[in-house]
């Protein structure tokens, strides 16, 4: 995947989970109701690649003193 700036990537996130938050909401125009299921888990896949990566906390490897 291309690396996009993180403001995208949550614009992008938040916009899916918008979208795939309601089942009676607009998404209930795109998809069929036997569909549903398998839509939300694609998107929610598609979220959590988009979803910008959290800061990892900072281990330092060595003991190194000064």
């Amino acid at each position: 995947m291309p690396a996009f700036p993180d403001d995208l990537r949550t614009l992008a996130d938040a916009a899916l989970a918008r979208a795939i938050s309601d089942e009676a909401g607009p998404a209930s125009n795109w998809v069929n109701p036997e569909d549903w299921k398998q839509w939300q888990a694609n998107l929610n896949r598609l979220r959590a690649v988009l979803a910008p990566p959290s800061p990892s906390p900072s281990i330092p490897l060595f003991g190194v003193e000064q």
